[in-house]
């Protein structure tokens, strides 16, 4: 894994693995790594103090192009912190499309709209 960040602002992260091998009758997903991916990359902004942008990239790094994009925003909402600072409550909206949202589904792609709260900073 690797990672650069440029102030609070711009953050880089790429990473590459290898699955630990298991003996073939007793692999309960033989093809996951071929599905989830073996290598990542995701970049994230934060435009100003309330409003975050992120995507992360996965593939297979195989000739069967399989792997995967979420692309993310997040807005500060609630009132101000005493110090000035944005509360640490954020709206987080995820859209998905590949393959790997769940380890359940990892051999399905799919494309999934998430929307929820996220609590960071606090």
């Amino acid at each position: 894994m690797a990672g650069m960040e440029k102030d609070d602002r711009f953050r880089l992260t790429g990473r590459i693995w290898a699955r630990v091998p298991e003996r073939a009758d007793q692999d309960d997903n033989p093809d996951i790594s071929d599905h989830i991916g073996r290598a990542e990359v995701a970049a994230f902004w934060n435009v100003n103090k309330t409003h975050s942008l992120g995507v992360t990239l996965r593939h297979s790094l195989r000739s069967k192009a399989r792997g995967s994009v979420r692309l993310e925003w997040m807005q500060a909402i609630g009132q101000k912190r005493a110090d000035g600072e944005p509360s640490g409550l954020r709206f987080h909206t995820q859209l998905f499309s590949g393959y790997g949202d769940s380890l359940l589904d990892y051999n399905r792609r799919r494309t999934v709209l998430s929307v929820g709260l996220s609590l960071v900073d606090f």
